[in-house]
């Protein structure tokens, strides 16, 4: 395993050092990091920032935007928050959230337990300390490769993590819980004793990659040059960052045990001629190819079903449902 240890503290820059060893993939085996970045909200691939943020709070503060390109919900991060990045060659046999899991999510939970923290892998992507939330991971594939990162709330600052987000009512009262607050924790609450965030990402990395081969890795200046034209370009151009819905006729949203979906189409002549498809859902791959899937097709629950004839959806939709996706569309239960 080859380990990259990056000086900047810029969420973007890591988002394009991770698709550039996509990319690129200059390694013969799966690539590790674990990183930091200043305040910043980073948000799904597939989610519209004003459903999401807090847009006036974000500004006052001097919060930063950035939109990653896995899937997933928006999560909040500062100085206090700690991330880990795993990159591997994509075995397309096994499912991606198993991967995740298995391969990535584990490990960190195994590590953290060796610091005394009942961690433990739960839900769709969560890993849990006694029924609360201390990190998130998600994916995505390009390449033939599969990125699965994911965010440690250490020292965080929970209370600009629960101002920060608006969080989607259907999903705090799925969990029955009142706030995004109350459904998270800091690991620092159970370090015996307690140790800063750097002295508890060295742990991180100790515990995590002590029985691997690990090979240290240091960035060229043609790495860095080529990581550099991928931020410039996408990471942190505003209209990546702000990608808007198209406009829309019809509007609709569920969520699922998989996540959130909302759709947005614009009917013309009975016919869709475009389409908008967002959420907080698992895919890997990006989700423009299945909304270029539906151009022209008829607006009835018949012509999207035969639309779907041959379609794997668990890339672009991760654990939704054709059923599930097209009951957000046509309203059944």
């Amino acid at each position: 395993m080859t380990y990259i240890e990056t000086k900047s503290s810029d969420a973007a820059f890591h988002f394009a050092l991770e698709e550039y060893i996509m990319r690129d993939y200059p390694f013969a085996q799966p690539v590790i990091m674990i990183w930091q970045t200043g305040k910043c909200v980073m948000l799904g691939n597939n989610q519209a920032a004003e459903a999401e943020v807090d847009m006036g709070y974000l500004k006052q503060q001097g919060i930063k935007l950035i939109r990653r390109s896995s899937g997933g919900g928006a999560i909040f991060a500062d100085p206090g928050t700690v991330f880990y990045t795993v990159i591997q060659p994509y075995d397309k046999e096994r499912y991606p959230l198993m991967i995740a899991k298995d391969d990535v999510a584990e490990p960190v939970a195994q590590a953290l337990r060796k610091m005394g923290v009942p961690a433990a892998v739960e839900g769709r992507n969560d890993i849990l300390a006694n029924g609360k939330k201390i990190s998130g991971f998600a994916q995505y594939s390009r390449h033939g490769r599969i990125c699965t990162h994911g965010a440690l709330l250490y020292d965080s600052d929970l209370d600009a993590l629960a101002r920060v987000l608006q969080p989607d009512e259907d999903k705090i009262r799925t969990k029955a819980l009142r706030s995004v607050r109350s459904r998270v924790t800091n690991i620092k609450e159970y370090m015996k004793p307690p140790v800063s965030t750097l002295e508890f990402r060295d742990l991180l990395k100790r515990f995590l990659l002590s029985d691997r081969q690990i090979t240290d890795y240091s960035l060229t200046e043609h790495d860095l040059e080529s990581i550099n034209e991928i931020y410039k370009k996408k990471y942190s151009d505003p209209s990546w960052t702000f990608e808007q819905s198209p406009a829309f006729s019809f509007h609709n949203g569920k969520r699922f045990a998989g996540g959130k979906v909302e759709v947005f189409f614009d009917i013309k002549n009975g016919a869709v001629s475009s389409c908008s498809i967002r959420g907080d859902f698992l895919g890997v791959i990006p989700v423009a190819g299945l909304e270029a899937l539906f151009n022209g097709t008829l607006f009835t629950l018949s012509d999207f079903s035969r639309a779907f004839d041959g379609i794997d959806l668990q890339p672009y939709l991760g654990e939704i449902t054709k059923e599930e996706f097209l009951s957000c569309i046509f309203d059944y239960q």
